[in-house]
Order: C-alpha cells, then sequence, then structure tokens
C-alpha cells in the first residue's frame, strides 16, 4: 500500500514486513517503540514489536490530513450513520490522530474527548501529525477504563480503538484486557447518552470471536462489519435498538449528497453482516 509492503490491515495499523520510506523521529516510550515514516507526502506512525513485523497504527496524507486512509477507519465511522446528529464523542487510543483530524475537520461543533494512556504518542501525534487540541477538542493522558470509571460527561458515540503488542496486558491478539469485560462494559453504557452507539475495533484473530461474543453479551444490539481487505472486525452496539437496513442506507445515501468526505458512506454497508440477536446479560 503507497509505498509500503503490506502483509495484512488490522485496526488502526497494518502490519508489514519492511518500510522503505524516511525515518524522521522513532522514540521509545512506557509502552511502545515509535516510529515516524515519510514516503512522498504519505506520514506513516509505527509501533515496532519485537519481532520482524511492525505495524502501521497511523497514515495520513499530509496534503488532506482529514482524509482518512484505511478502510478500517473509514468503517468505524459508519458510527454515523447510528447516531448522525452526534453531539458529544469520547475516543478511546489516540495513534497520530486520523480520527481527530476527520472528526475535526467535518464535524467542528462535535464535542471531542480523546483518551490516550501513553503521552509520548499524544507528544508525536501533536509535533508530526499536526493533531492538537481545540475549542471542542480536548486530549487526556490516562487509562481509557479510569476515565470512564471516574464518571462524568456522557456522550452520543464511545469510539474504542485502542491495541498494544500482544503482552500480559492484552489478549492474544493485542486487545487490552482492561478495556473488556462485564465492568467494563457496563462503564461504557454509563457514560452513553440513551439511544448513543459505541464502536469497538478490534483484530481479526483467535481471540476476536470470543471478544464479538462478550460485547452482544453486554449490549442489547449489535452490529457486525467486516471490512473487505483489512484483519478488521469492527463492532457498533448499544443498550437500545440500532437503526435498520432501509434507514441505515437512507441516512448514508444523505452524507454522500453532501460529499467531499474521501469514501462513500453508502459503500461501508457492503460490509455489515446479517444482524443476530445480542445475547444480553443486562
Amino acid at each position: 500500500m503507497f509505498a509500503f509492503r503490506l502483509l495484512c490491515a488490522v485496526l488502526a495499523w497494518l502490519s508489514v514486513a519492511a518500510c522503505a520510506g524516511v525515518t524522521v523521529h522513532e522514540v521509545r516510550s512506557e509502552y511502545s517503540y515509535i516510529r515516524v515514516v515519510d514516503s512522498g507526502s504519505q506520514r506513516a506512525l509505527y509501533f515496532i514489536g519485537d519481532s520482524d513485523l511492525d505495524v502501521v497504527e497511523t497514515q495520513i496524507d499530509l496534503r488532506a490530513p482529514h482524509v482518512l486512509q484505511h478502510a478500517y477507519a473509514q468503517t468505524a465511522m459508519a458510527a454515523l450513520l447510528y447516531r448522525p446528529r452526534a453531539e458529544s464523542c469520547l475516543l478511546i487510543g489516540l495513534g497520530g490522530g486520523a480520527m481527530v483530524r476527520f472528526l475535526n475537520h467535518h464535524f467542528p461543533r462535535l464535542r471531542l474527548d480523546v483518551v490516550e494512556i501513553d503521552p509520548v504518542v499524544v507528544r508525536v501525534a501533536r509535533e508530526y501529525f499536526g493533531t492538537t487540541e481545540s475549542s471542542g477538542t480536548r486530549i487526556h493522558v490516562a487509562d481509557g477504563r479510569e476515565f470512564l470509571q471516574r464518571g462524568g460527561a456522557r456522550y452520543d458515540l464511545i469510539l474504542i480503538d485502542a491495541h498494544l503488542h500482544p503482552d500480559p496486558r492484552t489478549d492474544r491478539s493485542g486487545h487490552p484486557l482492561s478495556l473488556q469485560g462485564a465492568d467494563f462494559y457496563r462503564s461504557v453504557r454509563e457514560r452513553t447518552n440513551p439511544g448513543g452507539v459505541v464502536m469497538f475495533n478490534m483484530l481479526r484473530g483467535r481471540d476476536s470471536d470470543a471478544y464479538v461474543e462478550g460485547i452482544r453479551r453486554a449490549f442489547a444490539a449489535v452490529d457486525v462489519y467486516r471490512p473487505r481487505d483489512t484483519g478488521n472486525v469492527i463492532a457498533f452496539a448499544s443498550s437500545g435498538a440500532l437503526a435498520g437496513e432501509s434507514e441505515l442506507r437512507a441516512r448514508a445515501q444523505a452524507f454522500d449528497r453532501r460529499g467531499g468526505y474521501g469514501f462513500s458512506f453508502e459503500q461501508l454497508l457492503g460490509a455489515r453482516e446479517r444482524r443476530v440477536p445480542a445475547i444480553s446479560s443486562l
């Protein structure tokens, strides 16, 4: 993909064997070994693993940083089809800030709180990807679970887009264990406005089916998307009902008529699986 040799696309990241670009910055943090690489107008944020596979956490086009480059990130924005008049959003997991740039550009009135556990990632996102706070956007250096459990504001949308290299803090696919389980899902529900929607971005792998089933048990309604040519599974969940096919398509067509997003919202619906009843334990 672009100047990178693509092995597979995962979550907010693409696994790649090598990078043909130029390293412009690298730094180690408590959580990651971070590298920023340029290839033409493309800038990527890598999390460097212990193996020969590096992970692209964020990629932007410096000429148009508000345009989402990855199919997974575009699919994550289908959250807006479930809550098209959202006024508030919580994003857990910053990376380079591609989603922040998209939301700030296209939905400037949206109140956006971003939670990132790694202060080094926040600094790199600011200095190398232009991701900054604004009058409507606040970036918090905090653990996502603790941020939710402290209580406070409620949100129309909660987007959970966090991943680490697999270690004792994660499942085998790198999904943080702290952002899973009945207690965590309860705190998410408590911080979601009535009719609000939660997005979970996960890596398709050995633990993703169990992850999805846990979400189904915790929420009354769940839609699952599997965007093509990626290694991602994206779930949208709500404590109430979710919009059906015809309503989602009508909303997507309305977004597409407005245009300028860099992708078709209606085409995103092609990745949506047939809806099955949630296994709610509420």
